[in-house]
C-alpha cells in the first residue's frame, strides 16, 4: 500500500473526537461574523468565505485521520466527480471529492464543494452509476446552496449552531440535540419544519443530480437502483444516509420517472469493481477468499500468502498489462517478495504508456527511496511538487529524501508544507521557525521560509 509508513491517527471515542473537532473548527468559524453572509453564486467574497469554511473542516478531517489518502482511490473518486461537473461551472467552487474512513453508509457535502463519501456507502454501491448518483445529488445541494438557506431559515446562524451541525454531520452524533444534521442535506433533528424543508430540497437535488448524470453520460437509472438498495437496507435500521437524506416511495417514484426518460447509458468501460475491491482491501483487516479474481488475489496479499498472490496477479497482469489496478497490485506484491527490480520495471513500463502519471510516479518514488536511490527520487519528487503542489504525500516523500541526503533545512521546509496541507498550521509555523534558525541554510530557502510563515500568520 502507498504510504504504509505514514501512520495517521486513529479515530477514538465519538465524544472525544467530537470535542476535538469542535475545538479545531471553532478557531476558524469564531473568527468570522456571528452570522453567515448572504451567499450567492455571483458574490466572489461570499463564495470565498464559504470555501474557506469548507476547506478548514476538510483539513480537520485530514488531521484526524478520517480521509482516505491513497492516491489510486483518491484519483478515481475525483475523476468520477469531475465528470459530473460537466453540466455546471466548477470554477465557482473548487470541488474536492474524498473518501471518508467510516463504515457507516453516508455521504455529505461541506461548504465550498468539499464532498465526502463514506467507504461504507461505496461497499453497497454496485456500479459506478449508483455511486455517481450519490455524488451528483451532493453536488446539486452545494450548487443550490441548500445548507446555507436551511440554516438561515432556521433563525440566527451563529458559530455555536454551525459547530453543532458540523459535529453531527461529520461524526453521526444522533444523540445530540441537532443530531446527524447535514450541511447540504438538511436534517435538523427535533425541528419538524426543517424536516419538511429538507424533503423539498431532496426532490430538487434529485432532479438536478439526474441532469448532471445525463450530461456526463452516466446511466440515470443508477439513482433509482441506489434508492432501492437503501430502501432494502432500511429494514435493519441504523442507516445514517437515510437519517440525513429522507427517502420515501414518492421520491423513488419521481426519480424513476425522470431517470426513465434517458435510460441505458451505462455501457462505458470502467474500473469501478476494481476500485471497490481495493477499498475493501485497504480498509479490512481480513478478506475472505471470495469474489472476483482480483479481490481473491488481494485477500492472499492481506493474508501474507505472497507466493499465491503472485501467481494470481501475474495472470491478471499478463492479460491486462496496461491496467493500472492490476499492475500496481502485482508490482506491490513483487516488492513484498523482495523482487524490487521486477516491480520497478513494471512501474517504468507503465510510465512509458502514461508519462508523468501521478500514482505511478509516487509508487516508483517509494521504491527508489527504499533502495537508497535518493538522488534519482529527488528528480521525480521535484517534478511532482511543481505539477501537484497541493498533494501532501509529495512533501512527506520529499522530507524523507532530504533527510537521507542530509539537507535539514529543506527537510523541514517539506515537513512544514506537509503539515500545512494536513490541517496542522501551528506545526508548520514551528518548523519554519526552526528553518530560520538553521545554520548554513541558503538565502533562497530562508526567504521562502519567511514568506510561507507570514502567509500562515496572515
Amino acid at each position: 500500500m502507498f504510504l504504509r509508513h505514514l501512520q495517521l491517527p486513529q479515530v477514538g471515542l465519538l465524544g472525544s473526537l467530537t470535542a476535538a473537532l469542535l475545538l479545531a473548527v471553532s478557531s476558524v468559524v469564531c473568527a468570522a461574523s456571528s452570522e453567515l453572509p448572504s451567499l450567492g453564486e455571483n458574490s466572489a467574497i461570499n463564495i470565498r468565505y464559504e470555501t474557506q469554511l469548507g476547506r478548514s473542516v476538510y483539513e480537520r478531517l485530514l488531521a484526524a485521520g478520517l480521509v482516505e489518502t491513497h492516491p489510486l482511490l483518491d484519483r478515481y473518486i475525483n475523476e468520477l466527480g469531475y465528470r459530473l461537473l460537466a453540466g455546471i461551472d466548477p470554477r465557482v467552487r473548487g470541488y474536492r471529492f474524498f473518501i471518508v474512513r467510516d463504515d457507516a453508509v453516508n455521504a455529505f457535502a461541506l461548504p465550498g464543494g468539499f464532498i465526502g463519501i463514506n467507504r461504507g456507502l461505496i461497499r453497497h454501491a454496485r456500479t459506478q452509476h449508483q455511486l455517481a448518483s450519490v455524488m451528483a445529488h451532493e453536488i446539486a445541494h452545494v450548487h443550490l446552496m441548500h445548507g446555507i438557506d436551511m440554516m438561515k431559515k432556521g433563525g440566527e446562524v451563529n458559530s455555536a449552531t454551525l459547530l453543532t451541525m458540523l459535529a453531527g454531520l461529520l461524526l453521526g452524533s444522533v444523540d445530540s440535540q441537532v443530531g446527524s444534521a447535514v450541511m447540504f442535506g438538511g436534517v435538523a433533528a427535533g425541528q419538524q419544519t426543517m424536516v419538511n424543508f429538507t424533503r423539498e430540497n431532496e426532490y430538487e437535488a434529485d432532479r438536478i443530480g439526474i441532469g448532471l448524470m445525463d450530461d456526463a453520460a452516466f446511466d440515470t437509472i443508477g439513482m433509482v437502483e441506489f434508492f432501492t438498495i437503501m430502501s432494502k437496507l432500511s429494514g435493519g435500521g441504523g442507516i445514517e444516509y437515510l437519517r440525513t437524506h429522507p427517502l420515501d416511495n414518492n421520491r423513488i417514484a419521481e426519480a424513476s420517472g425522470r431517470a426513465g426518460t434517458n435510460p441505458g447509458r451505462g455501457d462505458q468501460i470502467d474500473n469501478y469493481s476494481l476500485f471497490r475491491d481495493y477499498v475493501l482491501y485497504i480498509s479490512s483487516d481480513h478478506l475472505s477468499n471470495q469474489g472476483s479474481a482480483y479481490l481473491r488475489a488481494l485477500a492472499a496479499v492481506k493474508a501474507g500468502d505472497y507466493a499465491n498472490a503472485d501467481q494470481m496477479l501475474s495472470s491478471l497482469y499478463d492479460d491486462h498489462n496496461e491496467n493500472i489496478w492490476y499492475s500496481i497490485a502485482f508490482a506491490e506484491n513483487l516488492e513484498l517478495l523482495g523482487r524490487e527490480s521486477e516491480a520497478e520495471l513494471i512501474y517504468r513500463l507503465l510510465l512509458d504508456i502514461f508519462p508523468g502519471d501521478y500514482v505511478l510516479s509516487v509508487r516508483l518514488l517509494h521504491l527508489l527511496i527504499a533502495s537508497g536511490r535518493n538522488q534519482s527520487a529527488l528528480i521525480i519528487a521535484r517534478r511532482l511538487e511543481v505539477e501537484y503542489p497541493r498533494e501532501m504525500q509529495i512533501y512527506f516523500l520529499l522530507s524523507e529524501i532530504y533527510k537521507a541526503l542530509r539537507r535539514p533545512a529543506l527537510q523541514m521546509m517539506a515537513e512544514a508544507e506537509f503539515h500545512r496541507l494536513n490541517g496542522n498550521p501551528r506545526q508548520s509555523i514551528r518548523l519554519y521557525d526552526q528553518v530560520l534558525q538553521t545554520a548554513g541554510a541558503d538565502v533562497a530557502t530562508l526567504s521562502k521560509a519567511r514568506e510561507k510563515r507570514q502567509e500562515l500568520l496572515d
